[in-house]
């Protein structure tokens, strides 16, 4: 076996020899799609490495990833002082490279389904503290695992598979009693995907079950299962976190959070300071996940109640603000000044932090009338987004409820206050191009300008490999060339090329935007776009005679 390259997508580039290959590598996942950090696991891939030559891309630079001459099986490992969280993989050869795939590294240790474990008879034994990676491999597949569990403990079951992998699966996941009766059952948490905070009323062992329908939905009524109905289940009575309390830390400023969950030990549910410069995002050694904790511009304040109707939490703009729906039908509001002609963008998170809230804005006068509000800012999308352009001098108040009048604890949001800012944003239709030297390549990008944005765009490409051009396109403040541009890429004096490259827009005095390309069945978006430059051809034709020769 060889080891992979990898490397930081900004740093990174790799020239290929000319061998040539049957077909770049077809491969859409790795299986187990995780790992324990500071372990090596053997994983399988679907479809074809295509080797020899193929290697993978990492964007985390602590995975290592040995590639065998044949088959299938990959051996991936990570340092020990590795960062929890998801990753990204691509696998690539000199013919091309695949899309990028999901990896996820954490703290607890991970085993592999063994079946048969369809029924309750046949549950596979669990330890507690663990993360099983399984496939409902075929329709009517079901799993279940036994772990024991001491009571009052807390058994905290949650399956990853829809939401944040983007596999194909609805899972449905259950608490059962040994003897196979129902306790509890949820369907969706976070998007589709399933989590049950069991407390335990006696010793024993308890079941859990996990089953699934297609994430889009079919005429089909039975349980469903196929090759990528893949998932990873964390059963732990450790400590878990719902939320950060603040969850945004103001940019250059000293902060402190706590954590809000289950099974939390004194040290994490009591304030404690924030590294700043290792955000967004809070990895902790006694946690098993990444918790969300973004970096922000403005001030952040925390929801304390009572901040009602009544008494509403005075905030200055621009703001962000912190807070939990804690009981059903609770709203809290946040009262501000504004002056006319005055436009604010008000914003709102939560299922995208993977939180149960449907959030609803509604701003409000001071006579109490409702100027507005805003449910979903993208349709089928759970977050909020108003844009209040003031209309006379005074204070307003704005206000944040659930669409369903639920809440809870687990109701957690991240409701941001700020004048409305001019922004570009820059679209590719891929994220993987195949240059052939002789051809020049099209790389299409498309601009949407936002909330007023009128300026001037110069659009060029970074980390282009020596032999490779590229003219800047300009995108004009109106015309046709404001909507989209054509970058054309040169390769007629490139040597063979693979490795990540990206594609910028300069405005203004100094600022820019990288172009993305969205990964919806991932529910977000990549800067780092991979480009493959083929062999000449005149490389590649003593390679093939000798092919030929040998082959007689």
């Amino acid at each position: 076996m060889r080891p992979s390259v990898f490397a930081t997508p900004a740093l990174w580039l790799l020239s290929t020899c000319c061998v040539l290959h049957a077909a770049p590598p077809d491969v859409k996942w790795v299986f187990p799609t995780g790992a324990q950090i500071g372990q090596k696991v053997t994983a399988k891939v679907s479809g074809k490495i295509n080797q020899p030559g193929t290697q993978v891309w990492c964007d985390n630079p602590s995975v290592v990833i040995e590639i065998p001459e044949k088959d299938n099986d990959l051996s991936i490992s990570t340092s020990a002082d590795a960062r929890p969280g998801l990753f990204w993989l691509r696998f690539f050869n000199a013919e091309g490279a695949t899309a990028q795939m999901p990896f996820v590294l954490g703290r607890l240790p991970e085993v592999v389904e063994v079946e048969p474990n369809n029924d309750v008879a046949k549950a596979q034994a669990i330890e507690q503290s663990t993360v099983i990676n399984a496939k409902l491999g075929a329709a009517g597949d079901v799993d279940v695992y036994a772990v024991t569990v001491k009571k009052g403990q807390t058994l905290v079951a949650q399956v990853d598979a829809n939401w944040r992998l983007g596999f194909p699966v609805d899972p449905i996941l259950q608490v059962l009693t040994a003897n196979g009766t129902v306790i509890e059952q949820v369907d969706d948490d976070h998007g589709f995907d399933p989590m049950i905070a069991f407390a335990a009323p006696a010793d024993g062992t308890w079941l859990v079950r996990v089953f699934g329908f297609p994430a889009a939905p079919n005429s089909t009524i039975r349980f469903a299962g196929a090759a990528d109905y893949i998932y990873r289940l964390t059963l732990t009575t450790g400590p878990v976190a719902n939320h950060a309390q603040p969850a945004a830390v103001q940019r250059g400023t000293e902060a402190s959070a706590k954590l809000v969950g289950w099974n939390l030990p004194e040290t994490l549910s009591q304030p404690f300071k924030v590294d700043a410069a290792a955000l967004p995002g809070l990895a902790h050694a006694e946690l098993p996940h990444e918790v969300s904790l973004n970096l922000v511009d403005e001030p952040v304040l925390i929801a304390d109640e009572p901040c009602n109707a009544d008494k509403p939490l005075a905030v200055t703009v621009p703001a962000t603000v912190c807070g939990v729906i804690d009981e059903p039908g609770d709203e809290d509001s946040f009262g501000f000044s504004a002056k006319k002609g005055e436009v604010l963008v008000i914003t709102s998170e939560s299922r995208s932090l993977g939180h149960p809230l449907d959030t609803v804005v509604t701003v409000f006068d001071k006579d109490g009338k409702s100027l507005g509000e805003s449910d979903d800012a993208v349709r089928n999308e759970a977050d909020s987004r108003f844009v209040f352009s003031v209309k006379a001098d005074g204070d307003y108040t704005v206000r944040i409820r659930d669409l369903f009048e639920k809440g809870g604890w687990r109701f957690a949001y991240r409701l941001s206050i700020r004048p409305r800012q001019p922004s570009v944003k820059l679209t590719l239709k891929a994220d993987v191009f195949v240059a052939t030297p002789g051809t020049p390549l099209e790389i299409p990008v498309t601009i949407a300008r936002n909330d007023g944005f009128n300026e001037e765009v110069t659009i060029s490409v970074k980390d282009l490999p020596e032999g490779a051009t590229v003219e800047p396109a300009k995108s004009e403040a109106k015309g046709d060339t404001s909507k989209a541009v054509k970058l054309i890429l040169k390769t007629d004096d490139a040597k063979p090329f693979n490795g990540p490259l990206r594609i910028v827009g300069h405005y203004g005095e100094g600022s820019f935007v990288s172009a993305e390309f969205d990964l919806a069945t991932f529910k977000r978006s990549t800067e780092d776009i991979w480009l493959t430059i083929l062999p000449k051809k005149e490389d590649a034709k003593p390679k093939d005679e000798a092919a030929e020769k040998a082959a007689k």
